[in-house]
């Protein structure tokens, strides 16, 4: 009977289950007023499928098997790997002007072998950083703008690092382009 061994992160932000076997769990739903949650294997997509549940009591954080078993092992390299990729994030967003490889290599050299070979290739590892910084500078978040006026530029793309400004007409205004 695997017994809760603590609350990770997923690679975009959600809430998940490591229990004592090793096996990571997503929360399928949750009420209000329950007092157990219902969680279901990470590997419930195909091509694994496996349908097994576990409920997680709220007041003592214990765990109860469902119905059905797993029907793949437990990848032990898979909490580690999510660790890896969350602190590239975070380096990523903390120094925005350091080199994407250097920011790479520092995190590789920090881990163990085994699980740098169970990482993405580098090319994808260097995607990570980019959506991390354009994330964490604003310029993702206007992905819903349609028109020019709907996109607002945030403060950091408008300025320099000595805060001088560097754009000089934003289409908002009636002025046109000013005197530089």
């Amino acid at each position: 009977m695997p017994t809760f061994s603590k609350f990770i992160t997923s690679q975009r932000g959600a809430q998940q289950i490591l229990d004592s076997d090793g096996y990571i769990y997503f929360r399928k739903k949750s009420s209000d007023t329950a007092l157990t949650s219902t969680w279901r294997c990470a590997k419930y997509n195909p091509p694994t499928k496996c349908k097994c549940h576990i409920y997680l009591a709220l007041a003592d954080n214990s765990l109860t098997l469902g119905t059905q078993p797993h029907n793949h092992s437990a990848d032990g390299s898979v909490p580690a790997r999510q660790e890896v990729l969350l602190s590239l994030k975070r380096k990523a967003a903390d120094q925005p002007l350091s080199a994407t490889q250097n920011l790479i290599s520092e995190t590789l050299a920090d881990t163990a072998a085994e699980v740098n070979q169970t990482l993405p290739n580098l090319e994808s590892l260097a995607r990570v950083v980019r959506r991390s910084r354009a994330s964490s500078s604003g310029s993702a978040q206007h992905a819903e703008a349609t028109t020019s006026e709907d996109f607002i530029l945030p403060s950091t793309c408008t300025s320099t690092r000595r805060d001088e400004p560097f754009v000089l007409y934003d289409g908002k205004t009636d002025r046109g382009l000013l005197d530089v």
